[in-house]
């Protein structure tokens, strides 16, 4: 009797394969963070100021850098995954088929990251972090996209895992 890959805890599975995945591109990301922070002629540690301004607000761009990077780094991760957390809810709802083709997630995650920058950028940040925005919005958007999106795509693809014998891709 063919068996297909429904069930099995599927949903469960698929959404801790993609907070692992979302730990790898927060970590691409926030080495893309500090990387055009240099380049910018900033500090390295400002993106890692500017997550835990989150929380720290204004407080974050003080003295006690130490304290403070580790906040930023555990906020920074904490989002990274809960957005790849939804993204795994999203894509449980596709057929194997669709979550296996590394195109279609390189794409769907670009697009998830510009969703990101939208929300987080566009909407929450100036509503309630508008010192965010001093920040080039373009490169925000691009490494949002390329460096959180891009790689949370390509690694849920590689991360799903192959059909068992017997098994057949859901239609």
């Amino acid at each position: 009797m063919q068996r297909t890959q429904r069930g099995e805890g599927v949903v469960g599975r698929i959404e801790s394969e993609t907070v692992l995945s979302s730990v790898a591109a927060g970590f691409v990301m926030g080495l893309s963070e500090v990387i055009a922070s240099v380049l910018s002629g900033q500090s390295p540690l400002l993106p890692l100021r500017s997550a835990a301004s989150i929380v720290l607000r204004e407080d974050a761009f003080g003295r006690d850098a130490p304290m403070i990077a580790l906040i930023g780094v555990v906020i920074h991760f904490s989002i990274a995954v809960m957005y790849g957390f939804a993204y795994g809810v999203f894509n449980s709802q596709l057929s194997w088929t669709k979550r296996v083709r590394g195109m279609r997630q390189a794409v769907l995650g670009v697009a998830f990251g510009v969703a990101i920058w939208l929300l987080d950028f566009q909407f929450i940040g100036r509503l309630f972090y508008p010192w965010l925005l001093d920040h080039s919005q373009v490169v925000q958007l691009g490494i949002h996209a390329f460096g959180f999106g891009l790689p949370l795509g390509l690694l849920f693809a590689e991360r799903e895992p192959p059909l068992r014998v017997g098994e057949k891709p859901e239609p």
